[in-house]
């Protein structure tokens, strides 16, 4: 009963801990898109807008709010992985390495945030860096849901290890798909429209894979401890 009772408490702790980086990310995108309408007088879409946008040409200060609570969402994360690190049942140095990608992939997603499109050569091998450890920390937690799978016999430890499992490896294949999207280029055409008066107008696209891809490698990090998550409530 004890260890029932232990992973149940854990369990619990790391669906907290899970869903308040994920109610601060949530929040500080809003407030952001928010303060993007009011400087621009433009709706922010995540389809056809850098991360960035957010605060360019501005500093941090601007959108004061919604940085920080978009970096706490980060951070949240990471507090994560190491809470994890510290009670996780497993000798298996994924957790570890887990722990380090996170605090990378953090720090890779800040630049995406606040580094602009000027800095092109750099803002690619960011971006880059992002989308493939965004793949690699969903794929990792799915590993870890097929070890938990391999050394539980009980059968609802081993559905909540199959449900973890998969999970992370469909958080991993989705990011994968659009990492290799061949039209996620950073070439962006211009749409041409004609406005009220006949004349040509050159207007941004609706969609734009490469803008949508930075914001999916950000959202798969914040879901990607969903898997141990799940696997929390195995005693």
């Amino acid at each position: 009963k004890g260890t029932i009772a232990y992973s149940i408490n854990m369990g619990f702790i790391s669906l907290a801990i899970f869903l308040a980086s994920l109610s601060l990310f949530v929040g500080g995108y809003f407030l952001s898109s928010a303060f993007y309408y009011k400087k621009h007088d433009v709706k922010y879409s995540f389809k056809r807008m850098f991360p960035y946008e957010f605060n360019y040409p501005n500093s941090f200060k601007r959108n004061i709010y919604g940085n920080i609570a978009l970096v706490l969402s980060m951070l949240g994360v990471i507090v994560f992985y190491i809470y994890k690190m510290s009670n996780i049942n497993s000798n298996s140095i994924t957790i570890y390495i887990l722990v380090a990608l996170s605090i990378i992939t953090a720090a890779l997603i800040g630049c995406l945030l606040f580094m602009p499109l000027q800095f092109l050569r750099t803002h690619i091998i960011v971006s880059t860096l992002a989308m493939t450890l965004s793949f690699a920390m969903p794929a990792l937690n799915a590993l870890l849901g097929y070890e938990a799978f391999r050394i539980h016999e009980v059968d609802t430890a081993k559905v909540l290890s199959v449900i973890a499992m998969v999970v992370g490896a469909l958080l991993a294949v989705v990011m994968v798909i659009f990492l290799f999207n061949p039209r996620a280029t950073y070439k962006i055409y211009l749409d041409k429209s004609i406005d009220k008066d006949g004349n040509e107008v050159m207007a941004r696209p609706k969609f734009i894979p490469i803008a949508f891809n930075e914001w999916w490698a950000i959202i798969t990090y914040m879901l990607s401890p969903l898997p141990l998550v799940i696997l929390s409530f195995i005693s």
